[in-house]
Protein backbone atom coordinates (compact mmCIF):
# COMPACT_ATOMS: atom_id res chain seq x y z
CA UNK A 1 0.00 0.00 0.00
CA UNK A 2 1.40 3.38 -0.98
CA UNK A 3 0.33 6.11 1.43
CA UNK A 4 2.48 8.84 2.92
CA UNK A 5 5.53 8.11 0.72
CA UNK A 6 6.65 11.74 0.66
CA UNK A 7 6.27 12.15 4.38
CA UNK A 8 8.21 8.96 4.96
CA UNK A 9 11.06 10.39 2.92
CA UNK A 10 10.67 13.77 4.61
CA UNK A 11 10.98 12.22 8.03
CA UNK A 12 13.78 9.93 6.85
CA UNK A 13 12.15 6.75 7.94
CA UNK A 14 13.51 4.81 5.00
CA UNK A 15 16.14 3.46 7.35
CA UNK A 16 13.68 2.00 9.82
CA UNK A 17 14.55 -1.46 10.98
CA UNK A 18 12.07 -3.62 9.17
CA UNK A 19 8.78 -2.16 10.34
CA UNK A 20 6.79 0.80 9.15
CA UNK A 21 6.44 4.10 11.00
CA UNK A 22 3.97 4.45 13.84
CA UNK A 23 0.85 6.06 12.40
CA UNK A 24 -2.30 7.43 13.99
CA UNK A 25 -5.85 7.63 12.68
CA UNK A 26 -6.30 10.90 14.57
CA UNK A 27 -4.12 14.02 14.78
CA UNK A 28 -1.99 14.45 17.90
CA UNK A 29 -2.90 18.14 18.11
CA UNK A 30 -5.87 20.40 18.60
CA UNK A 31 -6.14 23.96 17.29
CA UNK A 32 -4.89 25.33 20.63
CA UNK A 33 -1.70 23.22 20.37
CA UNK A 34 -0.66 24.63 16.99
CA UNK A 35 2.40 26.90 16.93
CA UNK A 36 4.51 28.51 14.23
CA UNK A 37 7.70 28.98 16.21
CA UNK A 38 10.10 27.42 13.73
CA UNK A 39 11.03 29.02 10.40
CA UNK A 40 9.74 26.10 8.32
CA UNK A 41 8.87 28.02 5.16
CA UNK A 42 11.39 27.90 2.36
CA UNK A 43 13.42 25.28 0.55
CA UNK A 44 15.30 22.54 2.37
CA UNK A 45 17.72 19.85 1.25
CA UNK A 46 18.44 16.72 3.24
CA UNK A 47 22.13 16.48 4.09
CA UNK A 48 22.56 13.12 2.33
CA UNK A 49 20.19 13.73 -0.57
CA UNK A 50 20.09 16.22 -3.44
CA UNK A 51 16.29 16.42 -3.46
CA UNK A 52 15.02 19.86 -2.51
CA UNK A 53 11.81 20.18 -0.50
CA UNK A 54 9.63 23.28 -0.69
CA UNK A 55 7.64 24.12 2.44
CA UNK A 56 5.04 26.86 2.23
CA UNK A 57 2.28 28.17 4.49
CA UNK A 58 -1.04 26.39 3.89
CA UNK A 59 -4.10 27.05 6.03
CA UNK A 60 -3.22 26.57 9.69
CA UNK A 61 -0.12 24.55 8.80
CA UNK A 62 2.28 24.01 5.94
CA UNK A 63 2.43 22.13 2.65
CA UNK A 64 5.61 20.31 1.67
CA UNK A 65 6.59 18.85 -1.69
CA UNK A 66 9.60 17.96 -3.77
CA UNK A 67 8.65 19.60 -7.09
CA UNK A 68 11.52 18.02 -9.01
CA UNK A 69 10.52 14.53 -7.87
CA UNK A 70 9.12 12.11 -10.44
CA UNK A 71 6.12 11.61 -8.10
CA UNK A 72 5.60 15.01 -6.39
CA UNK A 73 2.95 14.03 -3.84
CA UNK A 74 2.29 16.79 -1.33
CA UNK A 75 2.05 16.43 2.42
CA UNK A 76 0.60 18.66 5.10
CA UNK A 77 2.64 19.58 8.16
CA UNK A 78 1.19 20.92 11.38
CA UNK A 79 3.67 22.19 13.93
CA UNK A 80 2.43 21.78 17.49
CA UNK A 81 3.74 21.74 21.01
CA UNK A 82 2.99 19.31 23.82
CA UNK A 83 4.73 20.32 27.03
CA UNK A 84 8.15 21.67 26.06
CA UNK A 85 8.53 19.56 22.92
CA UNK A 86 7.69 20.66 19.35
CA UNK A 87 6.26 18.10 16.96
CA UNK A 88 5.13 17.82 13.38
CA UNK A 89 1.95 16.02 12.45
CA UNK A 90 2.55 14.80 8.90
CA UNK A 91 -0.30 13.71 6.62
CA UNK A 92 -0.76 13.14 2.92
CA UNK A 93 -2.53 16.06 1.24
CA UNK A 94 -4.07 13.86 -1.42
CA UNK A 95 -4.71 10.45 0.08
CA UNK A 96 -4.51 7.86 -2.71
CA UNK A 97 -7.56 5.71 -3.28
CA UNK A 98 -7.99 2.76 -0.94
CA UNK A 99 -5.68 4.30 1.66
CA UNK A 100 -6.67 5.71 5.02
CA UNK A 101 -5.65 9.24 5.89
CA UNK A 102 -3.03 8.73 8.57
CA UNK A 103 -0.92 10.96 10.77
CA UNK A 104 2.77 10.45 11.42
CA UNK A 105 4.18 12.16 14.50
CA UNK A 106 7.74 13.47 14.56
CA UNK A 107 9.74 15.61 16.94
CA UNK A 108 11.06 18.75 15.21
CA UNK A 109 13.64 21.38 16.16
CA UNK A 110 16.32 23.58 14.68
CA UNK A 111 19.97 23.36 15.53
CA UNK A 112 22.23 26.03 14.10
CA UNK A 113 20.99 26.34 10.50
CA UNK A 114 19.53 22.84 10.28
CA UNK A 115 15.96 21.66 10.52
CA UNK A 116 15.91 18.35 12.38
CA UNK A 117 13.11 15.80 12.28
CA UNK A 118 13.00 12.59 14.30
CA UNK A 119 10.13 10.11 14.03
CA UNK A 120 8.78 7.94 16.80
CA UNK A 121 10.54 4.59 17.21
CA UNK A 122 7.92 2.00 16.27
CA UNK A 123 9.64 -0.93 17.93
CA UNK A 124 10.16 0.78 21.29
CA UNK A 125 6.69 2.35 21.23
CA UNK A 126 5.01 -0.95 20.39
CA UNK A 127 5.92 -2.25 23.86
CA UNK A 128 4.89 0.99 25.58
CA UNK A 129 1.58 0.92 23.72
CA UNK A 130 0.94 -2.60 24.99
CA UNK A 131 1.99 -1.63 28.53
CA UNK A 132 -0.29 1.42 28.68
CA UNK A 133 -3.24 -0.07 26.82
CA UNK A 134 -3.45 2.75 24.28
CA UNK A 135 -5.97 1.70 21.60
CA UNK A 136 -4.14 0.54 18.47
CA UNK A 137 -3.99 -1.96 15.65
CA UNK A 138 -1.00 -4.00 14.57
CA UNK A 139 -0.99 -4.78 10.86
CA UNK A 140 1.31 -6.63 8.49
CA UNK A 141 5.03 -6.05 8.89
CA UNK A 142 4.42 -5.20 12.55
CA UNK A 143 3.27 -1.68 11.73
CA UNK A 144 1.43 0.03 14.56
CA UNK A 145 -1.60 2.23 13.92
CA UNK A 146 -2.77 4.20 16.92
CA UNK A 147 -6.57 4.43 17.07
CA UNK A 148 -6.82 6.50 20.26
CA UNK A 149 -8.77 9.77 20.00
CA UNK A 150 -6.72 12.97 20.09
CA UNK A 151 -6.93 13.62 23.89
CA UNK A 152 -5.74 10.09 24.71
CA UNK A 153 -3.09 10.22 21.99
CA UNK A 154 -1.77 13.48 23.43
CA UNK A 155 -1.51 11.98 26.92
CA UNK A 156 0.44 9.05 25.50
CA UNK A 157 2.81 11.22 23.40
CA UNK A 158 3.33 13.63 26.31
CA UNK A 159 4.16 10.71 28.63
CA UNK A 160 7.20 9.86 26.45
CA UNK A 161 7.92 13.23 24.77
CA UNK A 162 11.20 13.76 26.63
CA UNK A 163 12.28 10.09 26.46
CA UNK A 164 15.16 9.71 23.94
CA UNK A 165 14.29 6.03 23.39
CA UNK A 166 10.86 7.04 22.08
CA UNK A 167 12.46 8.29 18.85
CA UNK A 168 14.41 6.66 16.05
CA UNK A 169 18.16 7.09 16.38
CA UNK A 170 18.32 8.43 12.81
CA UNK A 171 17.63 12.15 12.69
CA UNK A 172 16.62 13.80 9.42
CA UNK A 173 18.88 16.82 8.95
CA UNK A 174 17.81 19.43 6.43
CA UNK A 175 19.86 22.42 5.29
CA UNK A 176 18.05 25.58 4.23
CA UNK A 177 18.52 26.23 0.51
CA UNK A 178 16.32 29.29 0.31
CA UNK A 179 14.35 31.01 3.09
CA UNK A 180 10.62 31.55 2.92
CA UNK A 181 8.92 34.94 2.98
CA UNK A 182 9.76 37.26 5.86
CA UNK A 183 7.24 37.21 8.68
Amino acid sequence: MRYLPLSIALATVALLSGCGPTLSLHPAYTEKDLVSDLPLEGQWKEAEDQEVWTISKYGNGFEASAPASSDPEKVLLHEFRLGDVRFLDITSKDTPSLALPAHMIARVWTEKEELRIQVLDSEWLRQKIRDTGVPHLEVEDEQVILTAPTPDLQKFVLLYAAEPKAYESDVGKFQRVRPGPAR
